[in-house]
């Protein structure tokens, strides 16, 4: 039941007086079913509607009704206001819904609160996923699209869609998966290829609470004990259940928590690079040891440009680095381990310090400002560990570029 609707009809009929079921149904692209629940639901508020039979009878408001005496108090009316102006897409029917309110009501609330759930690297509205979704569910319009389920299948998928819901730090969709035969529960960012049919549905689907797809994890939940370096407080926090942590004498944070089994967890644990201890089970302690050799092995041929760059390293860490003969790239940080990949000094000589793709020829190839190389980078290393926002990476390159010679101040 949408609160929005049910202010939303009081508004009508106080303008209009009365209107038929029928009509009301049509306007909210609703059963005329819903709307003779939503009457129930306002006269159980305290709202004076009825409905009247015949021909010329359709659903009214007493005379005399004004919405600001219905069963609402202050704090609820400024409850109400709240949460219409940060609703996502507000600039739509929820902004003439929180302006019509507000007049009625006779007060503004202050702006004291925002909700932006876009991404920081996403531009307002580059995504349209959301508003699609939310159209085919108020259309009852079924949708079809590309799924990237936990396990990393992708699957083709059709479903009646029921509810959008926000949870943790995402966006999901809730709906009657037709391939499955049964509810599924889609993480917005994995949709792709999203189509909407022109065909309606009219099938009831009262949603039960949204349960995450882990179709094609290798069981059910494992337990898991976790040991954090000091440097990586500001993901344990972000990601993890404040009773989950315990810090340790040494500045160190363990974790015990319980995960899905699958293919996933190790390329999440991956993500955290050294920074992480797997204490238990076994299993994943040796499946993580085998994945790290192999992507080193990868690596030991690196031909990979600076948008190639996803390594994060602490300064204390560099100049480890430095005496062990590795060697970063001493403008955007990234590793140099094929000659291939220096940059040339005015003598065409191999440069010592940067790569090709920063200096060329004794001159480096683009001006900049470390923070204008910092947002160069940021997308980059978010891009290629999932687990880490922006806010996380910029950090962390705050930290190192420091560090690096063509912005060290000494």
């Amino acid at each position: 039941m949408s609160v929005s609707r049910l202010f939303s009809i009081v508004y009508l009929l106080l303008d209009r007086r009365q209107m038929s079921a029928v009509q009301l149904a049509q306007r909210f692209e609703v059963s005329v079913r819903t709307i003779y629940r939503d009457v129930d639901a306002l006269s159980a508020a305290g709202v004076p509607i009825y409905a009247s039979p015949g021909r010329n009878g359709g659903i009214a408001l007493l005379d005399g009704f004004l919405l600001d005496r219905a069963a609402l108090s202050r704090e609820e009316q400024a409850a109400l206001l709240t949460a219409l102006r940060n609703l996502p897409g507000n600039e739509g029917p929820a902004q003439t819904a929180l302006t019509k309110l507000a007049g009625l009501f006779g007060r503004r609330e202050p702006d004291w609160l925002q909700v932006d759930l876009t991404p920081w690297s996403v531009p307002p509205g580059a995504d349209g996923r959301f508003d699609t979704l939310k159209a085919a569910i108020l259309q009852r319009r079924q949708a079809a699209f590309s799924y990237l389920s936990a396990s990393g299948q992708e699957t083709r998928r059709r479903v009646l869609p029921v509810r959008l819901v926000f949870k943790g730090r995402a966006w999901y969709l809730q709906g009657w998966c037709l391939d499955r035969d049964a509810y599924r529960t889609f993480r917005l960012s994995r949709i792709l290829a999203l189509e909407v049919s022109q065909d309606r549905f009219s099938r009831e689907l009262p949603p039960p609470p949204p349960v995450e797809d882990w179709e094609g994890a290798a069981g059910p939940c494992v337990p898991l004990s976790l040991r954090f370096s000091p440097r990586m407080a500001f993901r344990v926090y972000d990601e993890f259940a404040p009773g989950a942590i315990t810090r340790e004498a040494g500045g160190s944070l363990l974790v015990r928590t319980s995960v899905p089994a699958g293919g996933w967890l190790c390329g999440y644990l991956l993500s955290f690079g050294p920074e992480v201890e797997v204490l238990s089970p076994e299993c994943v302690r040796e499946t993580l040891r085998a994945l790290a050799l192999r992507t080193a092995e990868k690596s030991e041929n690196l031909d990979a440009n600076c948008q190639g760059f996803s390594g994060t390293m602490e300064p204390s860490q560099i100049e480890e680095a430095f005496s062990m003969e590795t060697h970063f790239c001493q403008s955007c940080g990234m590793p140099i381990t094929d000659p291939q990949l220096r940059g040339t000094e005015a003598d065409g000589q191999a440069s010592p310090h940067y790569c090709k793709f920063c200096y060329d020829h004794g001159a480096f190839t683009g001006e900049m400002t470390m923070e204008q190389m910092i947002d160069f980078c940021v997308p980059i290393l978010v891009r290629e560990h999932p687990g880490l926002t922006e806010e996380q990476a910029r950090a962390q390159m705050r930290g190192f570029f420091p560090t690096l010679l063509r912005w060290r101040k000494d």
